[in-house]
């Protein structure tokens, strides 16, 4: 499901879109994983692919036990 939530910087709002069940959100083909708007903007977002698990973190993981001589 797609969320959004206002904040400020200043006195400047802005509007945070996300997906609560780990997708992209699309607006114009483009995937993000999340975007930060202002507000003024109104830019709509719809929910995209699932967001795939890094596979480089075994990977980043297995680096740094050979780096500290643990592998």
């Amino acid at each position: 499901m797609i969320k959004t939530e206002t904040y400020y910087i200043g006195e400047r709002q802005f509007t945070r879109t996300y997906s609560d069940s780990n997708r992209y959100v699309v607006r114009d083909g483009i995937s993000y994983s999340e975007a930060c708007d202002p507000a003024e903007f109104g830019r709509e977002y719809t929910e995209g692919d699932a967001m795939e698990d890094l596979e480089l973190d075994d990977e980043y993981a297995e680096a740094g036990r050979i780096l500290m001589g643990v592998s």
